[in-house]
């Protein structure tokens, strides 16, 4: 636990780029998940289904960091709701296979809508330059951790 003279004024805070960059995630996720209709959580499990298609749903607990119990909640949801398929691995009948339903492709495709003028919306009043120098730093500190996450593992 921190002394009072520890604690680091939230003024100080917010000039921390990585701190600043957690809450601008938190919140943009908040907002965009409020104008979807969908949590957060449920839209990254269609956004990985559009892209790896049929998968297990151990695999997909693996890529979205999630643990399996909370995934099979969602996937059960969701299923319920028409939005993805779930069948038993015909290979192996310990493993449940899902994949994205026709109605999920279409929550995918209305996100697209949204997500651009959502985008624009953010985007508003920052300049080109400012925004490819920051979109240049971003990808800079991705390949950063990239490197450093080989060299870890």
């Amino acid at each position: 636990m921190r002394s009072e003279e520890e604690h680091v004024p939230q003024e100080q805070e917010t000039e921390n780029p990585f701190v600043v960059l957690t809450h601008l995630h938190r919140d943009m996720s908040r907002a965009f998940s409020k104008q979807i209709g969908m949590s957060f959580s449920r839209l990254l499990v269609l956004h990985e289904l559009w892209h790896t298609g049929e998968i297990s749903q151990t695999e997909l607990a693996s890529r979205l960091s999630m643990e399996g119990a909370l995934l099979t909640r969602f996937v059960k949801q969701m299923e319920a709701a028409g939005l993805i398929t779930r069948r038993v691995d015909p290979r192996d009948n310990r493993f449940t296979l899902v994949s994205l339903a026709p109605a999920g492709q279409q929550v995918l495709s209305e996100m697209g809508i949204h997500a651009d003028a959502f985008e624009a919306g953010l985007l508003e009043g920052v300049s080109k330059e400012d925004l490819a120098s920051m979109v240049r730093t971003m990808k800079q500190i991705q390949d950063n951790l990239s490197r450093r996450l080989e060299h870890d593992g």
